[in-house]
């Protein structure tokens, strides 16, 4: 069972000044490997909501968000949804468009005592809707630990 961290962005409401930004290494080792792990999640879930992200166009996740932003940046956990019953290919089309990655998947680290240990992964992908210019992006973690 494999959850993915979603990112599109996110800012603790209640604190004058401080924004929650997680580093690459902080979202998979404090918030997405606990949530796959079925450890305690209880800081988890008071931050971040866990929706099924293609059931939404970009502009109507806001309002799904725990956290309210300014920022422009909202986080989500999400399953992932194979495109296929065999092979590994996304379901990445919501009703108005699709998410499209773009880029190369980054490898994610753990620094421990001069180590680097891989962690998870990061890919990044944009939303394509039909005749418009994309200006949506999501930041999609993935816990290589279960693999």
């Amino acid at each position: 069972r494999k959850v993915l961290l979603l990112s599109l962005c996110c800012k603790m409401e209640n604190t004058v000044g401080f924004r929650f930004r997680p580093t690459d290494e902080e979202m998979v080792e404090h918030y997405l490997r606990p949530k796959n792990h079925d450890s305690d999640t209880s800081h988890v879930d008071r931050v971040i909501s866990t929706v099924n992200i293609c059931s939404f166009d970009p502009w109507d996740l806001p309002s799904e968000s725990r956290m309210k932003s300014k920022d422009q940046v909202w986080y989500f956990f999400g399953r992932k949804e194979n495109r296929y019953n065999r092979g590994d290919r996304q379901m990445r089309k919501t009703k108005s468009g699709f998410w499209k990655k773009t880029g190369k998947t980054m490898d994610i680290f753990k620094r421990t005592s001069g180590n680097r240990q891989k962690i998870g992964e990061k890919r990044v992908l944009v939303f394509h809707s039909r005749g418009s210019k994309p200006d949506w992006v999501m930041h999609e973690y993935h816990d290589t630990s279960l693999s």
